[in-house]
């Protein structure tokens, strides 16, 4: 019986066990937390609004060029000047654009900062260059660019 109580190989396989139990559970907690941070990082990206946010800044550059032929046909029959019946315009489409977009439980904010022409005057072919700042907020995201830089001329 002496000799049992001396033996110590035993003890050595229970300590060997022990650790190697403890590394697999360590393992296990480890890809337990990649799979959960995988998961989180590819939610967020599938809730970005990316396509809002490229089709807001397309229906802007497509109807900054329409309303510039707008106000130059209008220019002929009112007595107003083109940069004003053009900020009218733009007013009416932002106005318009916040509302739809309000409609989904989002916030947008069209706003014309300038225009540019390359000979100082607003005649018929001179208005080159239109920038607007746009801003969109769905609660989650927030996207601004300012100034959003628009070539009208074609």
């Amino acid at each position: 019986m002496d000799s049992l109580r001396k033996d110590t190989k035993g003890q050595w396989i229970a300590l060997s066990g022990l650790v190697i139990s403890l590394i697999v559970i360590g393992l296990a907690a480890l890809a337990n937390q990649s799979m959960v941070a995988g998961y989180y990082s590819s939610n967020a990206v599938l809730e970005f609004p990316k396509e809002n946010i490229r089709e807001l800044n397309s229906h802007t550059r497509d109807n900054a060029m329409i309303i510039r032929c707008l106000s130059l046909e209008l220019n002929s029959t009112s007595n107003n000047s083109v940069p004003v019946i053009y900020e009218q315009l733009f007013a009416d489409y932002s106005s318009q654009i916040e509302t739809l977009y309000a409609m989904h439980g989002e916030t947008v904010d069209v706003s014309l900062v300038s225009l540019n022409t390359s000979s100082g005057t607003y005649n018929s072919s001179d208005i080159d260059i239109v920038f607007v700042n746009i801003t969109y907020n769905d609660g989650d995201t927030y996207y601004v660019s300012q100034p959003e830089i628009i070539e009208v001329r074609k």
